[in-house]
């Protein structure tokens, strides 16, 4: 192929799609990844078995109230450390009716929400494509849009149903997105009310469009043309929306407190600044390649993640001002003001915990000077060892971004599928443990669960199946490790960890109760039945845990599982004045210590 035929091809429609057909053949193994996590809780809502939310409020996951939470941690499955005043909800109206719609059109049936999601994606990539032959036509644009749409880290906004409002919020702030450009590029001034409406109603569906915001404030600052007076007038009608929009966010008593997982950047702005200091870096990374996932897993892999993302950022910033040179003017002025949107794009995200699906808007921009990176990188090969230091990074960049990406879709929709049959067979092997006839009068009682699914999820899969529920879900812990249980009198017990570890130490724990508000020796949580007391504790948090219950341990009203070989087993609690040391304990009631 030619030069000027392959310029032809670049430049004309039939890029586009392919683009969107390598888009639709990745995101085809997601229809069959079903309900997964906060998915089940919208059904409860939907069928009105839940007590938190509506169909139109389906991100309310604690209200803030503590009247209102008392059912769910007395009842479960929140467990007895939730902070009363715990707040995690999330204006998201338009996304809430779209799976409404969902809901009334296809019931229990996954595959026609995943249809849904998928459309919207590839309308992102079409709307994408459609900015970027506007932008940059040519192989640059088709190479960052291939880069966009093979990205694994948009599996989860793809394939996860309750993420699904990061597509509809970031379509939406696109059209609002060209929309301003048309305005300013072409000086067509009908497009700014346009722009505006389009904005506003992203708003509607999710946080993400905050993120396409930041490339509208990206361009003002460095892409457009004009004096500096114009340009802050020009980006002043999109910047007042956001604060409007933020500003009733906030008085209608939506954002998070509370949780180290969400942090409120308008009403925590210190302890939001001190996270963005390690998550920012970590989500670079994440931009780059690095599995920023594993935050979230592996507590210990966080200075590594800042590390490398640093590391990345460096070397990165050396291969795009390599690339410089090989741009054209317009080329330059685009790429600037993209890669200042998708840095800006990452400070509405730093207020969750670093992960992969929080990538998808800031990726927009990352894709564009990965293309530059790896299309200086196929320019430079064969040269000298300058030049070919750059083809060997670009080498591993597109290993990253063009093989392992794309594979990684499959890979990935498998493990999600197995992460929700795993939860199906949970739920059914725990209640092999429990005697249904007998569980509504029941307190259950799990004293090491070791997966937040397992704590939350468990009793969610059973009401979706229309069973009985026990009366009380009572987890105890949430620990990696087997705890030793005391039985300290006759209706009571303590937990403490080996080698003097903490409890409320995880990720998991720490996501409804913040170490700010951690408790310390003596404090107390009084449930219906049920008294926690903190036995000892130092600066790292509780060491030793004390439980009374209303009755002794061995009354029929109260069943004790604990982890046993990645299951939920069924124990007889110790003699008063013994220890168990459940890493030891085989089934069945253990000898004392």
């Amino acid at each position: 192929m030619d030069g000027s035929s392959s310029k032809r091809w670049f430049d004309s429609p039939r890029a586009l799609w392919v683009a969107l057909a390598v888009a639709l053949v990745l995101a085809l193994p997601t229809l069959g990844m079903g309900f997964a996590l906060d998915d089940n809780l919208h059904l409860l809502i939907f069928e009105g078995r839940w007590p938190l939310g509506s169909p139109m409020d389906l991100f309310r996951f604690a209200g803030g109230d503590p009247e209102g939470m008392r059912r769910i941690v007395q009842e479960g499955p929140y467990p007895w450390w939730t902070l009363p005043e715990l707040k995690i909800v999330f204006w998201r109206p338009l996304s809430s009716a779209l799976e409404t719609l969902d809901y009334r059109l296809f019931g229990r049936n996954a595959v026609g929400y995943h249809l849904h999601s998928v459309a919207w994606y590839l309308g992102v990539v079409a709307l994408f494509g459609v900015l970027l032959r506007r932008l940059m036509p040519g192989s640059l644009a088709v190479l960052a849009l291939l880069l966009f749409a093979v990205d694994d880290a948009h599996l989860l906004p793809v394939g996860w149903i309750s993420n699904r409002n990061a597509l509809v919020s970031t379509a939406l702030a696109l059209v609002g997105l060209g929309l301003h450009l048309e305005w300013r590029e072409s000086g067509k001034r009908w497009a700014l009310p346009l722009s505006l409406v389009a904005l506003a109603v992203s708003l509607t569906a999710g946080e993400s469009a905050l993120g396409v915001f930041a490339y509208v404030l990206a361009y003002e600052l460095s892409g457009a043309r004009g004096p500096v007076a114009e340009r802050i007038r020009a980006v002043a009608p999109a910047a007042v929306l956001a604060v409007a929009y933020l500003g009733m966010y906030k008085a209608l008593g939506y954002g998070a407190y509370g949780s180290s997982m969400y942090l409120d950047p308008v009403g925590e702005p210190g302890r939001y600044l001190v996270a963005a200091l390690g998550r920012v870096p970590a989500l670079i990374g994440g931009l780059l390649g690095v599995p920023v996932d594993l935050w979230g897993i592996n507590a210990a892999s966080r200075p590594a993640l800042v590390g490398l993302g640093l590391a990345g950022l460096a070397v990165f910033a050396v291969l795009v001002r390599s690339a410089r040179p090989g741009l054209s003017e317009e080329e330059r002025r685009h790429c600037r003001w993209l890669s200042a949107g998708a840095a800006l794009s990452l400070l509405p995200v730093t207020s969750s915990m670093p992960m992969g699906r929080l990538l998808f808007v800031p990726s927009l921009g990352a894709s564009v000077l990965l293309a530059v990176v790896l299309r200086h990188a196929w320019r430079s090969r064969g040269q000298g060892w300058r030049p070919r230091g750059v083809a060997v990074a670009g080498a591993v960049l597109a290993l990253f971004h063009l093989v392992l990406a794309p594979l990684s879709w499959p890979a990935m929709s498998m493990m999600i599928r197995k992460l929700g049959t795993d939860t199906e067979q949970m739920a059914q092997q725990v209640r092999s443990e429990l005697d249904s006839a007998r569980l509504a009068s029941q307190r259950v009682v799990i004293l090491d669960a070791r997966d937040i699914g397992v704590l939350l999820y468990v009793p969610v899969r059973w009401a979706l199946q229309g069973q009985s529920l026990p009366r009380s879900w009572w987890p105890l812990s949430l620990v990696q490790e087997s705890p030793i249980v005391t039985r300290t009198g006759p209706t009571s017990l303590a937990l403490e960890l080996p080698g003097g570890g903490h409890f409320l130490a995880t990720e998991a724990e720490q996501t409804l109760r913040s170490p700010e508000h951690m408790l310390g020796e003596g404090a107390q949580v009084k449930l219906e039945g049920m008294r926690v007391t903190v036995l000892a504790a130092d600066a790292q948090g509780p060491t030793r845990l004390g439980f009374e219950f209303d009755v002794p341990l061995e009354h029929p009203s109260l069943v004790f599982l604990h982890s046993r070989e990645g299951v939920l087993r069924r124990l007889t609690p110790p003699r008063e004045g013994t220890q168990l040391d459940l890493s030891a304990v085989a089934g069945g009631p253990a000898p004392p210590l």
